[in-house]
């Protein structure tokens, strides 16, 4: 009996402990934080897909997915994995893209692009048109990240640590 009572109290005072830590730097899930909306960066000042000098020229063809529904930034072994979803024009978007535009002030910039459909273009609901892409950080790189920016054409999300 003595014993089932040191358990019981054992266990409800680690589970009162849970809500301190559920909020706390200790839980993995609080890693990032949540996303938030941010303002969009006008396209004049956008950094060019192409830096100066270079010789070799590739031209990407995608262009800016219309809006970001939602942003995380996931730890995994070799640094972190940055997931966002986006909703295209139309559907038929492909070949989604999160391209770094760099690192500045410690805010690493992403552009999620993707290539529009070549054929018939259908509006359809958000849903269908809803695209998903995915970066990966290494622990090296993330060292110097204290947030994560992911810029469509009309808006742009933001998860900071």
């Amino acid at each position: 009996m003595l014993r089932a009572t040191l358990l019981g109290t054992a266990v409800l005072l680690t589970l009162s402990g849970c809500a301190r830590i559920s909020e706390s730097r200790f839980n993995p899930f609080n890693w990032f934080g949540n996303s938030t909306e941010a303002a969009v960066i006008d396209p004049s000042e956008r950094r060019p897909l192409v830096p100066e000098g270079r010789r070799q020229v590739a031209l990407d063809g995608r262009i800016l997915v219309q809006s970001i529904i939602s942003l995380s930034v996931d730890r995994a072994p070799s640094g972190a994995i940055v997931r966002a979803v986006g909703v295209a024009e139309t559907q038929g978007f492909f070949n989604a893209q999160l391209v770094s535009r760099g690192v500045e002030n410690g805010v690493l910039t992403l552009e999620f692009r993707a290539q529009r459909p070549t054929r018939l273009e259908v509006p359809g609901t958000t849903r269908s048109r809803q695209i998903s892409a995915a970066y990966v950080i290494d622990s090296v790189d993330l060292s110097g990240i204290r947030t994560v920016r992911v810029q469509a054409a009309t808006n742009a999300r933001t998860s900071g640590r």
